[in-house]
């Protein structure tokens, strides 16, 4: 199965509600993110930024720093990752959109960061995935006082002219070798009244994941993936990662955002791997960017595959530093999953 998310039709009409369509390709991974989709009056934009997963996995990251669409949309920073792997044992993807200070329709939506998580995992016997981590910030609706809040899947709240859907989940997959999730945290659909037509469809933070696995010998080396969210409420971090060695060669590339303190690492490249002892953690570092500076460095003191789910089990720790900046985080994920890959 390649699962890639695609325009869902509703009432017979291509609107950009995302899921995946299935290929019977085996031993494969797919994710998919973006920050905003906007059809309205005519007008198209987006979905912008965005990221799609390669079947063998990997990491892809994308970051857009405002979108302003007349009469429908804007929001400052829109961040989108996508990370995936595939080892003798099991299968993972990890796909996160997060976005800041959003107001939908001449505030007929607002929030101060919406985030969606989707995550899914399969070991050959047993298959899942997961939104843990998703959440909105601030939301206001039609005026209404900000709230922090994680929507039960799939609420439908009726707002003028149309429906306003939180956390908009579609989950597919036999729970055996495959399953796939995605996760559209905001989705605005207005209709013309006579005739039921589908004149604004938006959709805000959209992750998706998706697994396909049949074990079966495979020789490689050491390596880790993952991404997902440390923290909660408003003081929250989100991140992807792939590290480890290949053919005696190492690859890794590394997102990392820290919501509040503003911080945004990317790296490109790894300098250093390793495996921490007999434990399921591996440690890393490299050179990084730092908010689109360049003469930093990154250490990922330790990453750490506890089991799954990732959320409330895996472990990520790491330091930031150069020029105006020590900075530190470690914690447990609120959303997401680790993978490691061990020889």
């Amino acid at each position: 199965m390649n699962l890639r998310m695609r325009h869902y039709v509703l009432s017979l009409a291509a609107i950009g509600l995302l899921v995946g369509a299935t290929n019977a390709h085996p031993n494969s991974v797919s994710g998919e993110a973006f920050g905003i989709s906007v059809n309205a009056a005519g007008v198209t934009v987006g979905p912008t930024p965005h990221v799609v997963l390669p079947p063998d996995g990997g990491m892809v990251s994308d970051r857009l720093l405002r979108i302003a669409v007349p009469n429908a949309a804007a929001s400052s920073t829109l961040e989108v990752v996508t990370t995936g792997s595939i080892g003798p044992n099991k299968a993972s993807a990890q796909s996160s959109a997060t976005v800041e200070v959003l107001n939908v329709l001449n505030d007929l939506v607002k929030a101060t960061v919406v985030v969606a998580v989707s995550s899914s995992t399969a070991a050959g016997s047993t298959a899942t995935s997961s939104s843990e981590g998703s959440t909105i910030l601030g939301l206001s609706i039609n005026g209404s006082a900000p709230v922090d809040v994680t929507p039960s899947a799939n609420t439908q709240i009726t707002i003028p002219g149309g429906t306003l859907t939180l956390n908009e989940q579609i989950l597919e997959g036999d729970g055996v070798h495959t399953s796939a999730l995605t996760v559209n945290m905001i989705h605005v659909v207005l209709k013309e009244p006579l005739t039921g037509t589908i004149t604004v469809d938006i959709i805000v933070a959209s992750a998706h994941s998706d697994v396909n696995f049949v074990p079966a010998p495979k020789a490689g080396n050491a390596f880790m993936t993952g991404g997902g969210k440390l923290g909660t409420g408003r003081d929250i971090a989100t991140f992807g990662f792939n590290a480890g060695s290949r053919g005696g060669v190492l690859h890794g590339q590394l997102e990392y955002i820290d919501h509040a303190a503003g911080l945004n690492v990317h790296s490109l490249s790894i300098d250093s791997f390793g495996l921490i002892g007999e434990t399921p953690c591996v440690t890393f570092s490299g050179s990084a960017r730092v908010n689109n500076a360049d003469g930093y460095r990154f250490t990922v003191n330790s990453a750490c595959d506890n089991g799954e789910p990732g959320v409330g089990h895996d472990t990520f720790d790491i330091s930031v530093s150069g020029p105006g900046v020590s900075y530190s985080r470690n914690g447990t994920l609120t959303g997401g999953n680790l993978q490691l890959h061990p020889e």
